[in-house]
Formats: C-alpha cells, sequence, structure tokens
C-alpha cells in the first residue's frame, strides 16, 4: 500500500485543474484491489435542479466504466476529488 500512496501523492496534477478541462486527457487509474484501468476522461455535468445558482456535479470518467474517478461537487472547479474505490490517478500522454 506504501508504493501506491506515493503514486497518488506524486501524481495529483488533477486536484485544481476544472474537470472540463481534463476531458480527453489520457490517464492510468489503479484501484483499491489493485485493477489498473487506462483511457481518456470523459466529462459530465449534472445539476441537482434547473437553477442556474444551484450547486452543480462535475464528473470524469473513462469510457465503458461506470464508477466516475474524479467528482466535483461544488462546481467551483476546485477541489476535485479522487472517487472512493481509486487509489491514485496519473497522466500518461
Amino acid at each position: 500500500m506504501g508504493r501506491i500512496k506515493t503514486i497518488m501523492d506524486n501524481n495529483g496534477f488533477w486536484r485544481d485543474i476544472p474537470p472540463i478541462d481534463l476531458t480527453g486527457r489520457r490517464c492510468r487509474a489503479v484501484t483499491e484491489h489493485g485493477t489498473v484501468i487506462e483511457g481518456r476522461l470523459e466529462y459530465t455535468l449534472s445539476r441537482v435542479t434547473q437553477f442556474p445558482d444551484e450547486p452543480v456535479l462535475e464528473q470524469l470518467s473513462f469510457a465503458d466504466v461506470l464508477q466516475p474517478v474524479i467528482l466535483n461537487l461544488n462546481g467551483d472547479h476546485v477541489g476535485n476529488r479522487l472517487c472512493t474505490g481509486y487509489v491514485s490517478l496519473e497522466e500518461v500522454g
């Protein structure tokens, strides 16, 4: 687990970038069970209500993987969170 924590700490490039700006980047994620997922990130925006001032949910996922890898719950483009079940995310090119 120590190696995985080191990878996560050294590759937090995604933490402060607006989620929409991460769309299309080729990344590799490792799950807590050691599964490696590699591919391009896809962006999804959801609103809780139809009011423009209400919070939004931004998600980044890999194609054909139901579980998102990054969430931003505030819609303020800061403080992206790695989703439960993942231990690291790094850009691979």
